[in-house]
């Protein structure tokens, strides 16, 4: 492996005072408003510049995920200490109509590897990766089957050299993407339904579990981790 870059990640696990049911899309919609509330004058929790309102377009160094009921907040780089320093444990937030309180938060904090692999590596979405708007989606309708598996390793690769510039990384070589295995999954997000997929896939990038590529990854999409 060649070494490109180790960049700091944590992992913030919540438990709440009470049992919360319900898909994970709208619960991770809500966490991320909630959190994003609170700390509404930090624009790593919305994405959006505190004095002027304006998205911010970066890649997302505070992502929101959830998992059996309870909440995941990820950061990288710059955000990792910020949420280190959080005072998590007795934080009070409303998701949805719920109030809820913070009862115990699982802190786990290193560093994420990023590299040029010697063989292809595998892995697998976690969550469903979005990786088409309306324009591409179109375009992804009318082909037939062997060339719209190209197109979505065409998109997915583009997207992985998006996520590695917004972390600062420079891929010096050819990036090989290859789907092994994929389906297609329904999603919602702001209030559109889009096409997500899920499945496995292999390239020559060293990539670290809980990294996500794609849209909407502060919403919990594209979260991918090492399939061997």
């Amino acid at each position: 492996m060649h070494l490109l870059a180790e960049i700091p990640q944590a992992r913030i696990g919540l438990r709440w005072d009470r049992e919360l049911s319900g898909e994970a899309e709208p619960r991770i919609r809500q966490l991320r408003g909630a959190l994003g509330n609170t700390f509404r004058e930090d624009a790593l929790f919305h994405q959006h510049d505190p004095a002027t309102g304006r998205l911010l377009f970066r890649y997302p160094r505070v992502q929101y995920r959830w998992h059996a009921g309870q909440g995941l907040v990820v950061g990288w780089a710059e955000a990792v200490q910020r949420l280190l320093d959080l005072p998590w444990l007795d934080l009070r937030l409303r998701l949805g109509d719920e109030p809820v309180q913070v009862t115990d938060a699982t802190v786990r904090a290193g560093t994420g590897t990023f590299g040029v692999a010697t063989r292809l590596l595998r892995y697998r979405f976690d969550t469903p990766v979005l990786l088409f708007n309306q324009e591409n989606y179109r375009r992804y309708r009318q082909l037939d089957a062997p060339a719209q598996r190209r197109e979505c390793e065409r998109l997915l690769t583009a997207s992985l050299l998006m996520m590695l510039r917004g972390l600062g990384v420079t891929f010096p070589e050819r990036l090989y993407v290859t789907f092994i295995a994929h389906r297609r999954r329904t999603c919602h997000y702001k209030g559109e339904r889009l096409l997500g997929l899920v499945g496995e896939f292999a390239t020559n990038a060293v990539l670290p579990d809980g990294v996500a590529c794609g849209h909407a990854v502060s919403h919990g999409y594209g979260c991918l981790v090492a399939s061997e």
